[in-house]
């Protein structure tokens, strides 16, 4: 949910700010310098090279790969990074992340068995002999199909990005998540922020410093300021014509 969230920030980073910055810079108008949270470094640390995604398909690609060997690796290949937070309190297998709405820490227990994503052999065969035909006919060809894929050679002299790699639960989901992006891309995109109030889930009741903050992580107080600094009404140039030709003619325009 964390890394949605993540390329969903993105995507309004890259609406709200980066365009309409490129945009003045290319009309040359003077833009006051506007900060705002940017996730690129979040990102990197999940889908990058030695991010957090190709370090744990490789953690399950390992006869004895594990969880706390995860984290360890993460750590290491990640040191440099500063959205990573290593705790001297963390135990072996917890980590932390500094998300744009703010610190994450993360329990690595299971995180290797869950990633692979494998069906009990058991539990295959049984949806074999299902009598809804659904079910029946999506695993008839479940274990030849996972059978198949174990089975192509590798290349020579490299390590292979086996089946394992490809068919891990979180590689899955990146590729789906890229596929709601890329839609997402292709529309206009409208965006509707959710507060959260309070936390005692009360009506009329309204604690300041932790929905301003939300407002913040959000970017909405930065949205907020880069309107304030430019033009935020925009009419396209024939509907300006019709509307304002008047006062042109008036001053023999």
């Amino acid at each position: 949910i964390n890394y949605a969230n993540e390329k969903l920030q993105q995507k309004f980073t890259l609406d709200i700010f980066r365009s309409v910055q490129e945009e003045y810079e290319f009309e040359g108008i003077a833009l006051g310098e506007v900060t705002f949270a940017d996730n690129v470094e979040v990102l990197n640390l999940v889908e990058g090279r030695m991010g957090l995604i190709s370090v744990l398909n490789e953690e399950c690609v390992r006869p004895r790969g594990n969880d706390s060997s995860f984290v360890s690796k993460v750590n290491t290949m990640n040191k440099d990074s500063e959205c990573l937070v290593r705790d001297k309190f963390y135990r072996d297998y917890e980590f932390g992340i500094n998300h744009y709405a703010g610190l994450v820490t993360y329990n690595a227990t299971g995180f290797v068995s869950k990633n692979q994503d494998t069906l009990p052999l058991d539990l295959s065969e049984c949806a074999k002999k299902c009598t809804n035909d659904l079910i029946y006919s999506t695993f008839q060809n479940y274990g030849a199909e996972v059978a198949s894929k174990s089975s192509k050679p590798k290349k020579p002299g490299r390590r292979g990005s086996g089946s394992l790699v490809r068919a891990t639960l979180w590689t899955k989901f990146r590729q789906q998540l890229g596929t709601l992006m890329a839609n997402i891309a292709e529309t206009k995109t409208r965006y509707i922020r959710c507060i959260k109030p309070n936390t005692y889930k009360k009506p009329l009741m309204m604690q300041q410093g932790m929905t301003i903050e939300q407002l913040r992580c959000a970017g909405v107080v930065g949205a907020i300021t880069i309107s304030r600094s430019m033009f935020p009404n925009r009419l396209e140039q024939d509907i300006t014509l019709d509307r304002f030709s008047c006062l042109g003619a008036q001053r023999g325009v």
